[in-house]
């Protein structure tokens, strides 16, 4: 029994900072660096933990490191919208116009 427990406590100081590691490394699609995009190297080393980790080089500053998986969307692109002074409606949360523009 002495030796099973202490077989598993060895077990959890190995696997525990292993954890951690993991668990503190970037995650996402975008450079921890300069924040542009970066592609997936393939590895035939990594091909077991291509699902929770991937090896990613960034286009812009060349960053290259391990980074987590993540199921994440991507944002979409901000759209430009013109701004008028005048509205054309008498849309309700605009409110009164009383001539002070923000």
């Amino acid at each position: 029994m002495f030796w099973m427990f202490m077989t598993a406590l060895w077990v959890v100081m190995l696997l525990a900072p292993l954890a951690l590691l993991v668990a503190l490394l970037p995650a996402g699609r975008d450079c921890p660096r300069c924040g542009g995009e970066t592609l997936l190297l393939r590895q035939r080393m990594m091909h077991n933990v291509r699902r929770f980790l991937g090896r990613r080089w960034c286009t812009a500053c060349g960053w290259e490191g391990m980074m987590r998986y993540s199921q994440n969307v991507p944002v979409p692109a901000m759209e430009v919208v013109e701004v008028r002074d005048e509205a054309d409606d008498d849309a309700v949360w605009r409110g009164e116009r009383d001539g002070n523009v923000f």
